[in-house]
Parts: C-alpha cells; sequence; structure tokens
C-alpha cells in the first residue's frame, strides 16, 4: 500500500466535504425531494470515493486530488446546501 501526500490530501478532502453535507441544517428551508436526492447522491459518491481510496491501495493522481479539493470547495462554500450549490 502507498501513502503519498496527495493520498491523505484526497482522503481529507472527500471527508470533509461528506462531513459538511452530513452536518448541514436547513433552518427553515423548503424540502425539495429532487435535491434531497442529490445531496444524498452527492454524500454517497464522496464517502464510496473515500472508502475506495483507503482500501484500494493505489496512490491518487495529481487529478484526482484536485477533483477531490474543489468539491470539498464547493460543498464548504455552500456550508452543504446543496440547493444553493446547484443555483450558483
Amino acid at each position: 500500500m502507498t501513502v503519498t501526500a496527495l493520498s491523505i490530501l484526497a482522503f481529507t478532502a472527500y471527508l470533509v466535504a461528506a462531513l459538511f453535507l452530513l452536518a448541514y441544517r436547513k433552518n427553515g428551508a423548503r424540502h425539495r425531494h429532487a435535491v434531497s436526492w442529490l445531496a444524498w447522491l452527492l454524500l454517497v459518491v464522496l464517502g464510496g470515493s473515500a472508502i475506495e481510496l483507503a482500501l484500494s491501495g493505489r496512490p491518487a493522481s495529481p487529478f484526482d486530488a484536485g477533483r477531490a479539493v474543489l468539491l470539498c470547495l464547493f460543498v464548504c462554500a455552500t456550508r452543504g446546501n446543496v440547493a444553493r450549490l446547484l443555483r450558483s
């Protein structure tokens, strides 16, 4: 198993983005079924990517790490609000 700085960066970015999605509170906003399904799907993809990266043993490429960091930045910028992420 090869652990590189890029692998750690990508794994951390996936986990932080997933935690932001899990911690989102709507505070009186309307419930939209399509957006909640999309948030669930995004959470599954982020969590699955983190698990795959942890268990596969292959190092992350610079593109994998860049994609993970960008997704993390987008999710963190909207504080886990997928509806706002879709609007922007």
